[in-house]
């Protein structure tokens, strides 16, 4: 499954959340998807007290990086579409176990609040990106794409204009992934409240197995790499660690995912999958990939730190990952943009520039617009539950 003009996905809210099961405890905090950034391990010492996981963090930073890196020089990173699905699996993984965190503790799920978590976290950068990739659209000749470039963006219809029309400006290219990820997320949770609502672990559990399988068999058919069902497999595979993660996860893979080499080999399969593509194993190494992302995040959100967990959650690549949407958007723009003002710029210059523009423009929107959004509407969210009761789906009386 090789891209043509690879992008990118992503989202999350700084929203805590605690659930518990019986006696375990997890906790929930800053997803890029929804608004939240990492989940809670069973064990504090893979985790702050808190029960925030920075490696997690650490994991949206190497997904994000192989994206940049291969628009940035893609003839050293051929394979760095690899991080979209990195990120497809954590996304899944983080807002799966939100909406299970949120089921069993209150018997319901508040889809007003969750679609508005996501729509504080993801609209700010968002807003402020498609001014940036406008000016750049028109600045490369594309202004009549415009239009329909910016509702594809806004609206999450891009990956079908990507998969199917010429309508979609350059500026605009990494736009269909965050499509796919929202459709997946219109789908998602209202099906996985169903199951729940079965009151069946064993059903939900199956539900998962099977899903998991279709996934795989479909990842060996011809698909278009813009549609959704052209990354099915990431997307399910982070659902079904999810629920491994908050149900208990079954012997054999608890035996598997507690070891210690599991990072180093998930990280070898990222770095081969990087710089290296071999067309006929194309659709080997997606699905290698997929299944080496859900046991990293098994790994990582067990019961022991090791070397692998420390070096994700140290202070780069946390600062990294916690900025990741932001650099997704506005990173891959403007590598657009600088050549568009200053004409004939070799690469070596030009890269450069890219990266120092990205970080100065990715650090001012988290700090002045992003981080700001986000608190005020966690805030204002908190304040409407109490004074008033949101629609929910729920199991029996409240």
């Amino acid at each position: 499954m090789t891209p043509s003009s690879p992008g990118w996905s992503n989202s999350a809210d700084s929203t805590e959340r605690v659930f518990r099961r019986g006696a375990r405890a997890a906790t929930v905090s800053r997803v890029w998807d929804e608004g939240t950034s990492a989940m809670v391990a069973p064990a504090v010492r893979a985790s702050d007290r808190d029960g925030y996981v920075p490696a997690l963090d650490g994991i949206r930073a190497i997904a994000v990086l192989a994206v940049y890196l291969l628009h940035l020089a893609g003839a050293y990173f051929p394979g760095g579409a690899v991080g979209v699905d990195l990120f497809f699996v954590l996304s899944a993984f983080l807002i799966t176990g939100l909406l299970m965190a949120e089921f069993e503790r209150t018997g319901r799920v508040r889809f007003g609040d969750f679609y508005l978590r996501r729509a504080f976290r993801l609209l700010p950068a968002l807003l402020l990106w498609l001014v940036l990739a406008s000016f750049t659209a028109v600045m490369a000749g594309e202004g009549e794409k415009v239009a329909w470039s910016a509702a594809g963006a806004l609206f999450y219809f891009n990956d079908f204009q990507q998969a199917w029309t010429d309508r979609v400006a350059a500026a605009f290219n990494q736009s269909w992934s965050l499509s796919v990820e929202e459709q997946f997320y219109f789908v998602w949770p209202p099906l996985l409240v169903l199951v729940l609502l079965r009151r069946s672990l064993r059903v939900q559990r199956w539900f998962l197995h099977v899903s998991v399988i279709v996934a795989v068999a479909v990842a060996f058919t011809p698909q278009n790499y813009f549609l959704p069902t052209g990354h099915l497999l990431p997307l399910v595979i982070g659902c079904w660690a999810a629920d491994q993660h908050a149900h208990g996860r079954t012997s054999w893979i608890a035996a598997v995912t507690r070891q210690p080499w599991i990072g180093a080999v998930a990280l070898t399969v990222f770095a081969v999958a990087t710089l290296v593509v071999y067309r006929p194993l194309g659709d080997v190494m997606f699905v290698t990939v997929a299944f080496a992302t859900a046991a990293l995040i098994l790994n990582i959100t067990g019961d022991r730190a090791n070397l692998v967990s420390r070096a994700l959650g140290s202070a780069v690549p946390r600062w990294v990952g916690a900025r990741s949407y932001g650099i997704y958007l506005y990173g891959l723009t403007l590598m657009h943009l600088v050549p568009l003002l200053i004409v004939g710029i070799e690469l070596r210059f030009a890269a450069p520039i890219d990266i120092a523009l990205t970080i100065l423009v990715v650090a001012l929107s988290y700090r002045f617009v992003e981080s700001p959004v986000r608190r005020w509407g966690r805030q204002w969210l908190r304040d409407r539950v109490q004074a008033k009761p949101s629609s929910a789906v729920q199991l029996g009386s409240s």
